[in-house]
């Protein structure tokens, strides 16, 4: 299964992937508006990619990923995510839609950065091939140099019980399980 983009005939919209708001533009827009996020579950056998981003809302274990253009459909933005924060390039069919999940984060890195943010998360796996998985570089303006392949049956050892964005990535990684018809 994927998740159906429909886009109208005529619709334009004159901002590109490179335009961004004014920085206090965007803040006010976080305290109103829930962003859509892309995030990729890149697994190599039955591990899975755990990144440490370096920035908020998510300074801790997380996926590869991030937000949606206006207009962009879900799988180009996979395709966009993949090829600029890992350095990897994927067909669309590579991409197995896994889950959609909110997020709610307390922090961000906006000011004011206790206003937090909203994000709602659109989730696809993808298996990497061995020469895929050797070659991943992970954008260093988004992640910790620090990486780590996790066998999907150990992540919880990597998670805190009492912090609910680990307990999302928890379900993320039970979805992804039960996908691939694991025990989880």
């Amino acid at each position: 299964m994927q998740i159906p983009h429909f886009e109208e005939v005529g619709r334009t919209n004159p901002k590109t992937i490179g335009d961004r708001l004014p920085e206090e533009i965007y803040s006010l827009a976080l305290d109103h508006l829930v962003l859509t996020c892309v995030d990729l579950a890149l697994i190599y056998h039955q591990q899975i990619l755990l990144t440490r981003r370096n920035q908020y809302p998510r300074k801790s274990w997380w996926l590869v990923g991030g937000r949606m253009t206006a207009g962009e459909d879900p799988l180009i933005t996979a395709q966009r995510k993949a090829f600029e924060e890992a350095g990897l390039s994927f067909s669309r069919d590579r991409f197995h839609y896994v889950g959609v999940y909110s997020t709610c984060f307390a922090l961000r890195e906006q000011e004011p950065r206790y206003h937090g943010s909203h994000t709602v998360n659109l989730t696809y796996q993808v298996k990497l091939t061995p020469d895929e998985q050797a070659s991943l570089q992970l954008s260093t303006q988004e992640y910790e140099i620090h990486h780590q392949w996790v066998d999907l049956e150990q992540v919880e050892t990597y998670l805190e019980a009492d912090d609910q964005i680990d307990q999302a990535l928890l379900h993320i990684i039970q979805d992804i399980q039960r996908l691939n018809g694991l025990h989880g």
